[in-house]
């Protein structure tokens, strides 16, 4: 007895053993039930691609050469997969083998999109998959995917099914569409009552809210109204902002700026209530961590929670430079402050400048001067007027004297009447001029010095560009016009009346009236 319940296993097991030789082992060797099967009708073309797939049995070019064995002889023209008319039986599919997908055929046969399409059989739609099964039976006057669901519509009931052909909303005599004054929709709507609607979601889930009665799309984005009051849904109907402001607009970074009246609030995406209440005349964000808001004709602080950081008592605040640091201004009083100990490192100023480097140019009734990038005075107010910051200097001009000084407030080009033009730094070299006093028909005489002064490319130039562009600078000589590279050198003979400066390897340049364009060398370019 024992013996006989040992044996029952082992024998099972060498039956399954036997079945999975034959059905997955001897098919690799032996190709001859493999084309049996490929000619018989078990199986569509989506299964015996994936048997030809799987075992092999010829290389693709032979498969496609004898196709015809395999579709009861049809063969195709070419091998797109796609749609394809076949004489005396109708539309099919074909794939890149030249299988045909099904056993059936239709009057007509749309592309595939996201694994399905649409056919007529019958003079009535369905939905086929790419494994050639129905999803939806050709027996709908129209179907409409949209997002993840398919609106069927038969005689004047309509439902919405999802991708395997389960009906999420049951055929009805209420009529759901896509469309809203010829707007197509990414989700549907469901009529209600004296032209209201409600909204179905991509997965065909109808939304537990009030109907509407507007829609509105503009900014990309899809504006809802109800009674007179708008709100915000997305491509998949969630409500972003609910139906409760007089108007909508996008600000960005995921905000709406909402409003009430002449009120102004401003609104988080998907949260039920404004992030900042509707109660200012203006809302605005600030730094990426601060929101401005304007009540009474004057400015304020909130930070990213919406708590006040600074009270409403300012002409004008706005951000400066990095994250957390402004500029707030009244009666003409500007400082520097920062949003996260709202401290006054600056003094107060009649004007403050863009930063630079790290730095930036302030003034008062005694003149320019620098701060640092944390407020610092490197340099109190005292000159006539101060560059920004290039190259990692600042050109100061005091009492006609131009100079340059550093980050750190120190001169690198003292003061002086040396030069009458002194401009902005580039690669370390700056445009200059110098009075001329060997001729008067020439006042000035320009070149280039570092950032110490020092002269690099000679004051020989009557004229010039005050920087260089693709390596070169335009320079003007004996009443005419050519080019130089940085180390002085002639590039471009001097020849022009007048010339622009490079862009992308090419300038344009005026010769005896004419205006042509030059490259990098000089050659001219047709």
């Amino acid at each position: 007895m024992k013996r006989s319940q040992h044996r029952f296993p082992v024998l099972v097991s060498g039956i399954i053993l036997l079945f999975c030789l034959i059905l997955f082992v001897i098919p690799f060797f032996w190709k001859g039930p493999i084309f049996t099967l490929l000619k018989s009708d078990l199986f569509n073309g989506y299964y015996k691609a994936r048997i030809i797939q799987l075992y092999r049995p010829a290389p693709a070019e032979i498969i496609r050469e004898h196709v015809h064995l395999y579709n009861e002889g049809f063969k195709p023209a070419d091998f797109r997969p796609g749609p394809v008319m076949i004489p005396g039986k109708g539309y099919n599919y074909k794939d890149s083998l030249g299988l045909i997908l099904t056993k059936d055929f239709f009057e007509d046969a749309a592309h595939f999109r996201n694994g399905l399409a649409m056919v007529r059989k019958n003079s009535r739609y369905g939905m086929l998959d790419h494994k050639g099964k129905m999803v939806l039976h050709a027996e709908y006057d129209t179907l409409i995917p949209v997002s993840e669901v398919i609106l069927t519509v038969q005689g004047n009931s309509y439902g919405v099914a999802d991708r395997r052909g389960r009906f999420r909303i049951p055929l009805s005599s209420r009529q759901i569409t896509n469309n809203y004054n010829d707007l197509h929709l990414p989700f549907l709507l469901a009529a209600g009552p004296g032209g209201s609607f409600t909204v179905i979601d991509g997965k065909g889930r109808e939304k537990n809210r009030p109907a509407y009665d507007s829609l509105d799309f503009r900014d990309d984005v899809f504006f809802v109204g109800r009674t007179g009051k708008w709100g915000v849904i997305d491509t998949n109907a969630n409500e972003l902002v609910p139906a409760v402001y007089d108007r909508i607009d996008v600000y960005g970074y995921g905000y709406f700026t909402v409003r009430s009246g002449d009120r102004e609030g401003l609104h988080r995406a998907a949260e039920p209530e404004p992030l900042i209440p509707v109660i200012y005349e203006k809302v605005d964000l600030c730094t990426p961590t601060t929101f401005r808001v304007k009540m009474d004709g004057h400015y304020g602080l909130l930070d990213k929670n919406a708590i006040t950081l600074i009270e409403p008592v300012y002409d004008t605040i706005y951000f400066h430079h990095a994250a957390e640091w402004i500029v707030t201004g009244d009666h003409l009083h500007y400082a520097m402050r920062n949003t996260k100990e709202l401290e006054y490192p600056s003094g107060f100023y009649n004007w403050i400048g863009d930063c630079r480097e790290g730095m930036t140019v302030v003034r008062n009734n005694n003149g320019y001067g620098i701060l640092s990038v944390d407020g610092v005075e490197v340099v109190s107010p005292q000159y006539d007027s101060i560059h920004n910051y290039s190259c990692g200097v600042a050109i100061v001009c005091n009492n006609n004297q131009l100079g340059a000084i550093d980050q750190k407030g120190v001169f690198t080009i003292a003061l002086s009447l040396k030069f009458v033009e002194l401009y902005d730094f580039q690669c370390d070299l700056a445009l200059a001029a110098q009075f001329n006093m060997m001729t008067s028909r020439i006042r000035k005489q320009y070149g280039f010095v570092d950032k110490k002064g020092h002269t690099v490319i000679p004051f020989i130039y009557e004229d010039g560009h005050r920087t260089f562009s693709n390596g070169l600078a335009g320079m003007k000589i004996n009443g005419a016009w050519g080019f130089i590279n940085m180390a002085g050198e002639r590039i471009i003979p001097f020849r022009y009346d007048t010339v622009s400066r490079f862009s992308h390897g090419k300038a344009q340049v005026l010769y005896h009236g004419q205006i042509m364009t030059v490259d990098l060398k000089g050659g001219t370019i047709e």
